[in-house]
């Protein structure tokens, strides 16, 4: 590479490079390499002879304070590259620059998209890829603030945010290993009297009334029903069962669940476009966004917990009114197949069409208790539009592998209940005629009225959306209700436990304890 130039303060003559690079263990050593040839050996991140070094010091802090994001700072080779530059020797300074520059490209990795060896990899496609090394020494080597760029790729959404703060200040907390949870017989309901009433009122933060304070008041019975609202169990005030897992929830079990959220956050390319349709699956709910500003929002159906709904982003390219419903290979095999071993004409008195290579089949002709799985899967069964179609009259029209999409019922009622996790795996709406409004609202001459005129006609029609449309399926258990509040939903599918697990056992993620939360730059 060449003769480093360093300060003439340091005790010993520069090093050869090869020396360098063969004693430090680098994630990147070709691409490091290369930087610094570009650069004609010179460092990097130690300036000048000085002990003022704003550039070193603060990238140094931002890489020990990335637990703050649920990330590992020993990952950084913190200690490693303090212990070298404390050597104040030529070799040491030069090594510590070398390895400093090695950990910001794994700090920039693990804050611009999945980290690898979470399970997680087969998702990568649909999620932004992590910033490349070479990608990111171009920036570093032709910014004057280096500093700027790290504090640039941090997550800038109000959830994201609030999650930090959330982890700091949960950090912050004395350990609750010997939390204890509030334990009640059967059920406490409003205005009624129990002893564990202050209890709950403190773990919740809300103050206590004037009188007896073991009375369940109205201000205590507006904070649980909050909390039953977000967490998808009826708000009915009344606490027992999961009300009582809400507020019995640990502070290791809200780290958890943080580090989780935060991490999927970061896959997602921050800045999304005007238009697009969000669907968090936790939360059975849909949201429509234009401008910043959300036009439409409803209560979704999602995957019952043994055919889940996948996450994944896709452009929305159409809707199709009216129409058919061929059956996913899931039902067809699991449920469709045993009912016909049963009662062979009961799709056919569904109104579903069996076809074999393009023929009609008379499905009483056939010995159901001999079919496999499959020659399952070598039958189509389509059944035509219609008041008893599970589709209902609209169905968005997005590509994907999971065979999901978005889509009108014939069950409108189930949308009343509180646990909404019952689909096959698609994602029913509430509200289908008003969010194909949405999508198609941007096309030259289209109205509701055209709407209402094609789904009358009873006749299937695809209608394309002239502007593609952008539909993010989240799995986000943390959310921020109306106001601001950070609100703690149900891991429906156990992905938070599976996911941080994981980071776990890799040794991706470090807690400090007893930190100042004075020291963190929020």
């Amino acid at each position: 590479i060449g003769v480093f130039l360093v300060q003439p303060v340091l005790s010993q003559p520069s090093a050869s490079p090869d020396t360098v690079f063969s004693d430090a263990a680098l994630n990147n050593p070709d691409d490091v390499r290369a930087f610094y040839e570009g650069r004609g050996s010179r460092l990097f991140w130690v300036r000048g002879a000085g002990a003022f070094q704003p550039r070193l010091d603060t990238t140094l802090k931002i890489l020990q304070q990335s637990w703050s994001h649920g990330l590992n700072p020993q990952t950084y080779n913190i200690s490693k590259i303090e212990a070298l530059l404390s050597e104040k020797t030529t070799l040491s300074t030069q090594k510590a620059d070398i390895l400093l520059t090695d950990s910001v490209l794994h700090y920039v990795h693990d804050m611009t998209g999945m980290r690898g060896g979470n399970g997680e990899e087969k998702k990568m496609r649909y999620w932004r890829a992590p910033m490349k090394a070479q990608d990111v020494l171009a920036i570093l080597d032709k910014t004057a603030d280096p500093v700027a760029v790290l504090r640039a790729i941090e997550p800038k959404g109000k959830l994201y945010q609030a999650l930090r703060r959330e982890l700091v200040a949960l950090s912050a907390l004395p350990d609750d290993s010997g939390f204890k949870p509030i334990k009640i017989s059967g059920a406490i309901r409003p205005q009624k009297s129990n002893p564990k009433v202050p209890d709950i009122r403190a773990r919740l933060g809300v103050l206590p009334p004037k009188g007896n304070p073991q009375i369940y008041d109205e201000a205590l019975a507006i904070e649980v029903m909050k909390l039953q609202k977000a967490d998808g169990v009826e708000t009915d005030g009344v606490i027992s069962g999961r009300t009582l897992e809400i507020i019995n929830m640990k502070r290791a079990d809200k780290i958890a669940q943080i580090v989780a959220n935060m991490e999927r956050l970061r896959w997602i390319d921050d800045g999304r476009p005007d238009r697009y349709i969000l669907v968090n699956i936790p939360s059975a709910s849909l949201w429509a966004v234009d401008g910043g500003e959300v036009k439409l929002e409803m209560p979704v159906i999602i995957g019952k917990t043994a055919r889940p709904t996948y996450s994944f982003k896709t452009d929305i390219t159409g809707v199709r009114f009216n129409p058919n419903w061929t059956v996913p290979p899931t039902i067809k095999k699991e449920d469709f197949l045993p009912a016909l071993q049963q009662d062979p004409e009961i799709l056919t008195k569904r109104g579903i069409k069996i076809v074999y290579n393009g023929e009609t089949v008379d499905p009483t002709t056939v010995d159901w208790t001999k079919v496999t799985h499959k020659g399952m899967s070598n039958l189509r069964m389509v059944q035509n539009p219609g008041d008893d179609n599970p589709l209902g009259k609209v169905r968005v029209i997005m590509e994907n592998p999971f065979n999901i999409y978005l889509h009108d019922t014939n069950h409108r009622e189930m949308f009343d209940k509180n646990d909404r996790a019952l689909s096959s795996g698609c994602i029913r709406v509430s509200q289908p005629e008003k969010l194909a409004d949405f999508i198609l609202s941007q096309n030259e001459g289209w109205d509701w009225k055209g709407m209402e005129k094609i789904i009358s006609s009873g006749r299937m029609r695809d209608v394309k959306n002239e502007h593609p449309l952008p539909v993010y399926i989240m799995y986000q258990t943390l959310w921020l209700d109306a106001d601001g509040r950070l609100i703690y939903g149900r891991d429906v599918y156990g992905q938070d436990q599976k996911l941080f697990g994981m980071l776990q056992k890799s040794n991706s993620i470090h807690i400090p304890e007893h930190i100042e939360i004075s020291e963190i730059s929020l």
